[in-house]
């Protein structure tokens, strides 16, 4: 019956990832539903992970195998949607894995729904435990998301909802789109994908195991992660002006604050002279303005720009401790 639905294409980049890929590439060859492409891009690895890439290619003619010059994950993924031929298309990362019925039940709520776009939830996997995702957890089994209201949590929660790859899209959703060559390029095309959809549907399986790694981009606190984080929402505030959407370009303006405010704390000194002062002294004058914002908002704002070094030894106390870390 699932078979019948169409071929999901599974775009996986890589790079010097050899520790993990054998459990990612196997959890998406184990799928129950077999209708499926692998698009695996190894970009430029200097590790084992080509030859890995290779090796499975000759073992399964569903696996389509790319090579290219290291460019980032962005340009891997391109050349995975420039080749990819599915009716369906998604996403992983190749140091992650999905549980076996992963694309079958994603696929079929998806056709059954007569959606452009499903989620599910996730395991948070850590070195000595797997945690499913506390933020979907309340959201009810098949709930359907305009494309506004999925923006509304993406740009209150940000996390889980700025990633592609707990999701499955109609092809045609990436009709001519290209992921951008920077950091956080998931959130940044984000909108774009939304603003493609008409419908979008949230199924509560825990289908995706997102692996934790202290080395990963996404989990570095370093500045140029960071800034990626601010510059995703910077072009979406734009454009969410330029079409006047005023209560997303709201909570876009709220998020960006936070995010400068999490900068301040993990930056250096240098950085936070030269760069975060000078903005968020920018960025609280035109929120400071923004009279469609809640004037106690605006004022918890503008006390705690006042001390955001002080603000952030509080609010991200509670980062992850190391031994939880691979």
């Amino acid at each position: 019956m699932s078979e019948d639905l169409g071929k999901v294409s599974i775009i996986v980049p890589v790079y010097n990832v050899e520790k993990y890929l054998d459990e990612c590439i196997l959890s998406i060859l184990n799928q129950t539903y077999r209708d499926i492409e692998v698009l695996i891009v190894d970009d430029g690895s200097t590790d084992e992970s080509g030859k890995k890439v290779d090796d499975y290619s000759l073992k399964d003619d569903r696996i389509k195998a790319f090579h290219k010059e290291n460019g980032g994950q962005a340009l891997a993924r391109n050349l995975g949607l420039k080749n990819a031929t599915g009716k369906y298309i998604c996403f992983i990362d190749s140091d992650d894995y999905y549980e076996p019925d992963f694309v079958e039940k994603m696929v079929n709520a998806l056709a059954g729904n007569d959606a452009d776009m499903i989620f599910c939830n996730y395991y948070s996997c850590y070195t000595d435990r797997d945690v499913p995702g506390s933020r979907l957890r309340e959201i009810e089994n098949g709930k359907v998301f305009t494309p506004d209201k999925y923006l509304y949590l993406l740009y209150a929660f940000s996390g889980v909802y700025s990633y592609v790859w707990n999701k499955i899209y109609k092809k045609e959703i990436f009709e001519d789109l290209e992921f951008q060559q920077m950091l956080c390029e998931d959130a940044q095309i984000m909108l774009s994908v939304c603003d493609r959809c008409k419908k979008i549907v949230f199924i509560s399986d825990v289908l995706y195991h997102y692996r934790r790694r202290k080395s990963s981009a996404v989990n570095a606190k370093h500045e140029s992660m960071l800034m990626g984080e601010m510059r995703w929402v910077e072009d979406h505030m734009a454009r969410l002006k330029a079409s006047g959407r005023e209560n997303l370009f709201n909570l876009a303006q709220k998020l960006y604050i936070r995010k400068i405010f999490e900068e301040y704390h993990f930056c250096s000194r240098k950085t936070r002279k030269e760069v975060i002062r000078p903005l968020l002294k920018k960025e609280r004058k035109q929120f400071m303005r923004n009279r469609s914002i809640d004037g106690k908002l605006r004022f918890k704002y503008f006390l705690v720009s006042l001390v955001p070094y002080l603000y952030g030894k509080f609010a991200f106390r509670s980062e992850i401790n190391d031994k939880f870390w691979d």
